[in-house]
C-alpha cells in the first residue's frame, strides 16, 4: 500500500542531487532511526553513533549481509531538533556513477529506509514548524530558477519576506476578530456595525493585499518568463538579431527572401528575466503556400507575444508592411537595423538604432526590451536592483487565488461597515478573510492541500 504525508513517519531516503554521471553525488537520509540505521550499514558504526550534530564522519558503506564494501563516502550528521527536517538525518556524500547512486540506495533501503515521496524532507521540516507553506513553494522555485531574476525573487520569499506580510496582515486581522467578538460577548447593540467601528486598519490591509495581487503578474514573469517575437519583412536582419542576442548560430542567415520559413524558439535570459526568443519568418505577400503559412503564423506569434522587437531593414526604410504590422502592434519595440552599412538611412524617432551584424547600438535594445518589460510587467529592469531590494512578489498562482479570496472578504466586509449591517455578519467576512491567509501560510492546511503542494516537488527536496 503505497504510503502518504501524512502516515507515521518512517525513515526516508532518496538521492538529492540529479541522476547521471558526476564526481560526487549527495543521498538524503532522514527520519527516526536513520543514524543507527546508516550505522548498521557503515564500517565505523561507533563514531557515527556518537557524532554530534553538524558533523562529518569517513568512512566506507557495507552491505552487511554480503560484507560488499559499496564506496567510500563521508557521512554529514544532523541530530533532532536541529536539522532541516526537524529529525535525526544522514547525507551521504559518494562517487556520482550511477552504479554507485544504484548500489547505495539498494543498500539503504535493504536497510530499513523507505523511498522518499516527492517533496517529503519539504513536508516534514513544515510539520516541525521549521517553515512555512509560503517558504516551503519558495525552496522548489528556487529550485527551479531558469534565470537570474527567478533566482533573487525566489530566494526573497525563502529568506520570509512574502510569509512575514502575510502573517502581520492575518495578525491584524483576528486582532478586528477579537475586537468584534469582545463587543458582541458584552452585550452592545448587535443590530448595527456601529459609527465607531474604526474602518482604516481594514483600508490600509485592502491596499496591502491588493499590491500582493497585483505583483503576481511580475512574480509569473520571473518564475515563467516572456515570450519574445523578432519580425519583421524578409532580409531585416531578424535572423542576424536572433542570433546575436543568443550568441550562437542558431538561425540560418541569407539573403534570400524567404530563409526562414517557419519559427525558431530559444531560450535567452536578459537582465535577469528568462525570455522565449522567438524568430519567425518574414512579412511579406509569400510566393507559395508554404511561405504564406509561414508569414501567417508570424502574424500570429505577434499578436500573441508579450513583446515584439520589430526589425525594420534601414538601408531600404518603412515599407508599407512595416507600417501595417506597427499599426497593429503600437507597443512593439521598434529596431532601425543595418546602420554599419553606409547607405543606412537615419533612424526616425522612436526607433532603436543598432546593427544586429556587428553587436553596434545592442545596450540599447537591451534597456529598450526591459523598459518594454518593466512598463507591461511592472517589474524594475534589472532583478535586484534598486528599490527592488525591498519588493516582495507572488509567484505562486495557490496563493494569488487565496489573496482574491481575502480582498474580496475585506471588500465585503468594509461595504458591511459602510452599510451598518450586523457585527457578527462582519466577523464572518473577517473570519473568512483570516482562514485565507492562513492557508496561505499552512496555519489552517486541510490534508488534500499539503499533499497538493508537495506532490509538486521533486524527490530529494
Amino acid at each position: 500500500m503505497r504510503r502518504s504525508y501524512l502516515d507515521e513517519p518512517v525513515p526516508i531516503v532518496a538521492l538529492a542531487t540529479p541522476p547521471g554521471e558526476s564526481a560526487l553525488s549527495v543521498i538524503r537520509a532522514a527520519g527516526p532511526g536513520s543514524i543507527e540505521l546508516v550505522a548498521s550499514c557503515f564500517s565505523r558504526p561507533g563514531p557515527l553513533r556518537g557524532a554530534p550534530g553538524y558533523t562529518l564522519v569517513h568512512g566506507e558503506l557495507i552491505d552487511p549481509a554480503t560484507g560488499e564494501v559499496v564506496d567510500e563516502v563521508i557521512l554529514s550528521v544532523f541530530r533532532a531538533p536541529k536539522s532541516a527536517t526537524g529529525e535525526d538525518g544522514v547525507e551521504i556524500s559518494c562517487h556520482g556513477s550511477p552504479a554507485v547512486i544504484r548500489r547505495t540506495l539498494s543498500l539503504l533501503e535493504s536497510v530499513g529506509f523507505s523511498p522518499a515521496l516527492p517533496g517529503e524532507y519539504s513536508f516534514r521540516a513544515f510539520l516541525h514548524g521549521k517553515t512555512d507553506l509560503v517558504r516551503a513553494e519558495a525552496v522548489q522555485e528556487l529550485v527551479r530558477a531558469r534565470s537570474d531574476g527567478a533566482r533573487v525573487e525566489a530566494l526573497r520569499r525563502l529568506e520570509g519576506g512574502l510569509s512575514r506580510r502575510i502573517s502581520a496582515a492575518r495578525s491584524l486581522l483576528i486582532g478586528l476578530i477579537a475586537e468584534v467578538q469582545a463587543r458582541l460577548d458584552f452585550g452592545e447593540d448587535e443590530a448595527e456595525a456601529g459609527e465607531d467601528f474604526d474602518p482604516v486598519q481594514l483600508r490600509t490591509l485592502r491596499a496591502e493585499i491588493a499590491a500582493l495581487v497585483d505583483s503576481y503578474v511580475a512574480g509569473r514573469l520571473y518564475g515563467e518568463g516572456a515570450r519574445v517575437v523578432v519580425a519583421g519583412r524578409p532580409n531585416a536582419g531578424k535572423s542576424s538579431l536572433f542570433n546575436l542576442l543568443l550568441r550562437e548560430e542558431r538561425a540560418i542567415v541569407g539573403t534570400d527572401p524567404g530563409t526562414t520559413r517557419d519559427w525558431i524558439e530559444a531560450r535567452v535570459e536578459v537582465g535577469g528575466i528568462y525570455l522565449r526568443l522567438i524568430d519567425t519568418a518574414g512579412i511579406r505577400d509569400a510566393a507559395n503556400d508554404v511561405e504564406a503559412e509561414g508569414v501567417a503564423r508570424s502574424l500570429r506569434l505577434g499578436g500573441e507575444s508579450e513583446v515584439v522587437l520589430y526589425v525594420v531593414d534601414g538601408v531600404i526604410g518603412l515599407q508599407p508592411e512595416d507600417e501595417s504590422f506597427l499599426l497593429g502592434r503600437a507597443d512593439a519595440v521598434r529596431i532601425w537595423n543595418k546602420v554599419d552599412s553606409a547607405s543606412c538611412h537615419p533612424a526616425p524617432a522612436g526607433f532603436v538604432a543598432m546593427s544586429a551584424a556587428d553587436g553596434r547600438g545592442l545596450p540599447d535594445l537591451v534597456v529598450a526590451l526591459l523598459q518594454r518589460l518593466s512598463e507591461s510587467f511592472g517589474v524594475a529592469p534589472v532583478a535586484g536592483s534598486g528599490d527592488s531590494e525591498t519588493r516582495v512578489l507572488v509567484a505562486s498562482e495557490r496563493q494569488k487565488a487565496l489573496l482574491e479570496e481575502v480582498l474580496a472578504a475585506v471588500d465585503s466586509c468594509l461595504a458591511g461597515i459602510e452599510a451598518r449591517v450586523p457585527l457578527d455578519a462582519l466577523a464572518l467576512d473577517l473570519v473568512a478573510a483570516a482562514d485565507a491567509l492562513g492557508e496561505i501560510t499552512g496555519e489552517i492546511a486541510p490534508a488534500e492541500l499539503l499533499e497538493a503542494v508537495f506532490s509538486r516537488f521533486c524527490v530529494g527536496k
